[in-house]
């Protein structure tokens, strides 16, 4: 019998078994759905966080370095108590890098700060506990935020100290209900401010702080509210270097600068962190290559039952049609087209489940795209990965009961 006959056959057989018994399917389909779901669903989720964790990491290039007081921690071995005394980057280190660095390996140089609990007022509204962000420097060139209208602080402004704001986007919806806020006055803890910028919805995306919430000010001016290493302010020295130089000379440069500035010696430890957008990226792999494993685990407890489930399903099956398999036995059907059709038969029951249990993940996912603002990234891969492991388990729950069938004797077949 020529393979794609036995093929066909075999798929006209198992159709009419599985329509015959539509319950005994659906229950045998249901294990393998949620296993399958499962493990598509957590790889899924870790792909889409890790792709949006790039996104925002790669949004900003990989040469930029952050002076900080806290080092950025991924792991369980975070010795917070050696870095609380550290003092926090200043203004007037910010000044002094921006002007002692090598500009053939820096570009950009910036300085930010951060503090909440600000009370902000338009004509409108008032909202409380906003958070301000005070920048300096080449702050918007290097961190590349997006403006829905409005333009951002020049030089004088930056300089001056001038009371002008840019607004997160949450923010300015509050405060203006829907109106454009450019040009209008706010009060930001009793202080007018005149509404230049108004920054584009960032929405929840992974990767680091968010910013529809927050007021943006010039250093300067938000000196008058809080000022850098003072209890409740968190501040940075940010360093964008040029995109021939690398990253590790752009680190010797700024920590030359920064153990001159605070007068380290040679034996002494450095009291501040240089933070690398790099380290985001060099964590990710065993990070979410942890979480995969995890997936496979959990998906694999669902898979084992539901294994179980076909093979007993597809036991019962041949002792229900060990009559049909004596008539094609007696009419010259071959060892391979019973194993071949039975086999067949729980390879499908599975692939079905897991192809039902893959729409489930992607209608899921674009639900909460649609819901919510984190982007959903789905793979390829994934889903193929989703199927071979689906037919993997069709054939080893699947084997044992074909090959009974396939050995059956004709004559005690046709006698049962």
């Amino acid at each position: 019998m020529k393979i794609g006959k036995v093929i066909t056959e075999s798929i006209h057989l198992t159709m009419n078994a599985l329509q015959a018994n539509k319950l005994r399917s659906f229950l045998s389909v249901l294990g393998i759905t949620i296993g399958i779901s499962c493990i598509v669903a957590i790889f899924t989720a870790t792909h889409s966080l890790e792709q949006n964790i790039r996104t925002n990491v790669d949004k900003l290039g990989d040469k930029i370095i952050y002076v900080q007081k806290w080092p950025w921690g991924f792991g369980g071995n975070y010795q917070w108590w050696d870095y609380l005394n550290r003092p926090e980057a200043s203004i007037r280190e910010y000044q002094r890098v921006n002007k002692e660095s090598n500009r053939t390996l820096v570009k950009d140089v910036a300085y930010f700060f951060e503090f909440g609990n600000n009370k902000v007022k338009s004509n409108l509204q008032e909202v409380t506990g906003v958070k301000t962000t005070a920048v300096l420097g080449d702050f918007f060139k290097i961190n590349q935020w997006e403006l829905l209208s409005g333009r951002t602080f020049n030089l004088f402004e930056m300089n001056k100290g001038k009371n002008t704001c840019v607004l997160g986007y949450n923010l300015a919806l509050n405060l203006f209900m829907g109106q454009n806020p450019i040009g209008k006055n706010v009060k930001v803890n009793g202080f007018n401010t005149t509404v230049i910028g108004l920054l584009a919805q960032q929405g929840s995306a992974i990767g680091g702080p968010q910013y529809d919430d927050v007021i943006v000010l010039p250093g300067f001016f938000a000196n008058k509210f809080a000022k850098p290493n003072t209890n409740g302010v968190s501040s940075a020295i940010v360093v964008n270097g040029r995109e021939n130089v690398e990253l590790k000379l752009l680190d010797y440069e700024i920590k030359r600068i920064m153990r001159s500035l605070r007068k380290l010696k040679p034996k002494d430890k450095d009291n501040f962190a240089i933070n690398k957008l790099t380290m985001v990226s060099d964590s990710l792999n065993q990070t979410f290559g942890m979480i995969d494993i995890a997936a496979l685990l959990i998906g694999g407890f669902s898979l084992l039952v539901g294994g179980f489930g076909i093979a007993n399903i597809m036991f019962v099956s041949v002792k229900e049609r060990t009559a049909i398999i004596g008539l094609q036995k007696a009419l010259g059907a071959k060892r391979s087209f019973i194993l071949t059709q039975f086999l067949f038969e729980a390879v499908l029951l599975c692939v079905i489940g897991a192809i039902v249990g893959i729409v489930l993940v992607a209608g899921a996912g674009a639900a909460a795209s649609y819901f919510t603002s984190f982007k959903i990234y789905y793979s390829a891969n994934i889903f193929i990965t989703g199927i071979s492991i689906a037919i993997f388990i069709g054939l080893i729950a699947g084997i044992a009961p074909a090959l009974q069938a396939s050995k059956m004797d004709p004559v005690v077949a046709l006698r049962k």
